[in-house]
C-alpha cells in the first residue's frame, strides 16, 4: 500500500500544523478581491481544525486585517501581506524592518494608479506591499507588457522588490521575509509541533510549500508548473481542498 503523507497528521493532531494560502485556495477566485469569500462549509472545518490541531494559520498576501475578514474563525492565526504582518487581537503588527518602506510603498501605488488605469487594470496599496491587478484588462497580455515597461522602473525607483501573481504584479520591500520565514517562524513558536502542512496555488506560495513537510498545491489553469513540481500532494481546485481539510478535521481513532 502506498504511504499516505496525510497519515501522521490525522494520527497525532496534537503535533500537527495546518498552514493555508486563503485567495485561490480556501476561496474560489474572483474577479475582483473584494467579491472573493471562503464558503461557510470550509470556515466550519477550519473551526474544527482549530480545535484539534497544535497550530492552524492562514498565510495570505492579502494586509492582515482583510484575511481576517474572510477567515474570521476562532484560533486561527493570520498572517497578512505575504509575511510583512501578523494580525492579534483585532490589530495589525508589521514584521521587523518593515515600517520604514511604507512611505516607499505609498509613493509606488500613487505613481502606479495611472499606469494601471492605462492597462485596464487597478492598484491596490496593502500598507506593506502592493498589489497591480489586471485580471479584468480587456488585453492582459498589452496590460503586462505596458507594466513591465513603464511600471517595473516605478517599483525599482523606490527601492522596491517585485514579482508577478496570478494576473497581478506585486511590489514589497526588498526583506528577507516571505511566506516561507513566515511559516518556519509560526511552526517554531510552536514546540509541540513535529509535522507540518501548507497548501496554496500561486508562485508567492513556493517558498511556504518548501518549508513544510507536506505541501499541496491547489490547481488551476492558472497553477505555476514550479508549484506542482515541488508538491506533495496536488488537488483540482478549492473544492477539492475543503475536502481533503474535512478529512484531516475527522478523528482517525
Amino acid at each position: 500500500m502506498a504511504f499516505d503523507p496525510l497519515a501522521p497528521l490525522r494520527a497525532d493532531p496534537g503535533a500537527g500544523a495546518v498552514l493555508l494560502d486563503v485567495d485561490g485556495t480556501l476561496a474560489p477566485i474572483a474577479p475582483h478581491p473584494d467579491r472573493s469569500a471562503v464558503p461557510a462549509t470550509t470556515l466550519a472545518t477550519l473551526a474544527r481544525l482549530a480545535r484539534r490541531y497544535a497550530l492552524v494559520a492562514c498565510v495570505s498576501g492579502r494586509a492582515a486585517r482583510d484575511a481576517g475578514r474572510l477567515v474570521p474563525v476562532d484560533g486561527v492565526v493570520v498572517i497578512g501581506n505575504h509575511g510583512l504582518e501578523l494580525l492579534a487581537g483585532g490589530e495589525a503588527r508589521w514584521a521587523s524592518g518593515v515600517e520604514r518602506w511604507l512611505p516607499a510603498v505609498r509613493a509606488a501605488a500613487d505613481a502606479l494608479g495611472p499606469i494601471a488605469l492605462e492597462a485596464g487594470g487597478w492598484v491596490e496599496d496593502k500598507g506593506a506591499t502592493l498589489t497591480v491587478h489586471v485580471r479584468e484588462a480587456p488585453d492582459p497580455d498589452r496590460a503586462r507588457a505596458l507594466l513591465e515597461e513603464r511600471g517595473l522602473p516605478v517599483i525599482a525607483a523606490q527601492g522596491l522588490a517585485w514579482r508577478w501573481g496570478r494576473m497581478a504584479l506585486e511590489a514589497r520591500p526588498p526583506l528577507d521575509i516571505d511566506k516561507g520565514s513566515a511559516v518556519r517562524a509560526l511552526v517554531a513558536s510552536r514546540p509541540a509541533v513535529a509535522r507540518s502542512l501548507y497548501a496554496g496555488d500561486d508562485l508567492t506560495d513556493l517558498d511556504a510549500l518548501r518549508a513544510v513537510d507536506v505541501g499541496v498545491a491547489v490547481r488551476s489553469d492558472e497553477t505555476p508548473p514550479e508549484l506542482l513540481a515541488a508538491a506533495t500532494l496536488v488537488v483540482e481546485g478549492p473544492a477539492a481542498l475543503a475536502d481533503l481539510l474535512a478529512g484531516l478535521a475527522v478523528d482517525s481513532a
